[in-house]
């Protein structure tokens, strides 16, 4: 990874999955006690780590609106400097705001909710001491070419393993993994798709796996990566909203740290967090329901706040193994991480 002056070059490639939180100011707001922000996070696995914060309709002192958006309107609410806080996927964070002019990252929020399934070798238990016994095989990937895919590739990688992406089952190769697209994980995950292993997240993994018994849960991507996970989802904030109003920095932050202890307890309650996402969601409705979040759900989202300066090592490195599978370099700052208070 090239340094240059404060910055470092790194990789970032889109992300199609999962999450953003997005806080946006009143242009007038100087302080703490007289504030208007409207806090936003897309649907799914990472609006779970600002699930308390909906329930409770917390306010900080000032005015806050939730908002859950599709995970689509992510790169927009950055690009378009509209979101003030923002938890989304951290390659996605990397490419719109590394170079730390606008935005600086708070943190990590989650760290991996990607699993391994299998109708045809539902007995198999994938770890990387055999994870050659997939040479020859397919493997299914939702957003292959993004977030999901560049993980595994990272590492296939890692181990020493050759893979190649083909674009049917027809096209696999012996001696290589062969990576497939799976464009639409509700109706491309099924016993009779043409895989034979397929990655994808929760919750849709345990409304898959529920519905359709044939298919089991084999592999626990996070393990294969390393054993603390990887840094999937970061929390950054505008600069602006960071040095006008530092109080309200502190106390979100503190909140999304205390959510993660609170939604794996038993005083969260399922039902309130799926009402909650859903009266913030503009009409919408959101993929977790009663079915598919429990504490198992929860659990595999590996929900935590990790402060910008005890993951900042995490996340280069995951940046730069990213790098390495895609090819791309973007920059990112050293003011990028900020020393959360």
């Amino acid at each position: 990874m090239k340094i240059l002056h404060k910055t470092f070059a790194v990789l970032a490639c889109a992300a199609a999955a999962s999450a953003c939180v997005m806080v946006s100011a009143c242009a007038d707001n100087t302080s703490e006690g007289n504030f208007s922000y409207t806090v936003a996070m897309p649907d799914g696995a990472p609006a779970l780590a600002a699930a308390q914060l909906m329930v409770e309709d917390m306010q900080f002192g000032g005015e806050v609106e939730y908002k859950v958006v599709n995970s689509n309107a992510i790169a927009q609410q950055i690009s378009g400097k509209s979101a003030d806080v923002c938890i989304l996927p951290v390659n996605a964070a990397v490419q719109l705001a590394g170079n730390g002019e606008t935005y600086s990252l708070l943190g990590t929020v989650t760290h991996g909710n990607l699993y391994m399934i299998s109708a045809k070798y539902p007995d198999a238990q994938i770890t990387v001491q055999n994870l050659s016994s997939l040479e020859g095989k397919t493997v299914g990937c939702i957003q292959l070419e993004s977030f999901v895919g560049n993980v595994f590739k990272m590492i296939l990688k890692a181990n020493n393993i050759e893979y190649k992406v083909v674009e049917s089952a027809e096209d696999a190769e012996s001696g290589v993994v062969n990576l497939m697209n799976i464009a639409d994980p509700a109706s491309g995950i099924n016993p009779k798709a043409p895989y034979d292993y397929m990655i994808a997240a929760e919750p849709v993994v345990t409304a898959k796996t529920t519905a359709t018994p044939e298919l089991k849960i084999v592999g626990d991507i996070q393990a294969l990566y390393g054993e603390e996970g990887f840094p999937q989802a970061v929390m950054l904030a505008k600069n602006s909203v960071i040095s006008e109003n530092p109080d309200f920095i502190t106390d979100i932050c503190e909140a999304v740290e205390a959510n993660a202890e609170w939604i794996a307890s038993d005083s969260a309650d399922m039902s309130a967090i799926v009402s909650a996402i859903n009266a913030n969601y503009g009409g919408a409705t959101s993929s977790l329901n009663a079915k598919n979040l429990n504490a198992t759900v929860i659990s595999r989202c590996a929900i935590e706040f990790v402060s910008a300066s005890d993951c900042k090592q995490e996340v280069i490195s995951f940046i730069d193994k990213f790098e390495e599978v895609t090819g791309a370099t973007l920059t990112i700052a050293d003011s990028f991480f900020y020393n959360v208070k």
